[in-house]
């Protein structure tokens, strides 16, 4: 009776402890395209699309606004985060975005201060 009750106690140790290993499920895969809204950025770039691909282990993103596209540069995505730089009007700009399966959160970063934007991804169409 004591190694059954042994063996049930280290059973359900081993689960809760793989657990802690496991991927939180409410992460997204920041690969694709996504729409973001930022309502205090200066006038033209309040809304418009990130674009990021991953091709092996090298992540690449890129902002668009229309027809504009700025691409970034010292992209990393470590611990769930995305974070980048993309140079505009004299100056750059360090992007940080957290995605989910709700969509994604982030802020950017310039000489004025900090911007919050908050996005969703765009669905593929087949």
């Amino acid at each position: 009776m004591k190694r059954t009750f042994l063996l049930v106690v280290a059973v359900f140790a081993f689960g809760f402890g793989f657990q802690s290993f496991t991927r939180d499920s409410s992460v997204a895969d920041p690969v694709g395209t996504w729409t973001y809204k930022a309502p205090t950025a200066p006038e033209g770039y309040g809304s418009g699309d990130i674009v990021i691909a991953k091709d092996k282990e090298v992540y690449t993103a890129s902002l668009k606004f229309g027809d504009y596209e700025v691409k970034g540069t010292s992209v990393k995505y470590e611990k769930e985060i995305l974070s980048f730089k993309v140079y505009m009007e004299g100056e750059y700009i360090s992007v940080k975005a957290t995605f989910t399966t709700n969509g994604l959160k982030g802020t950017a970063s310039y000489s004025e201060g900090d911007i919050p934007f908050t996005g969703t991804k765009k669905v593929a169409k087949k």
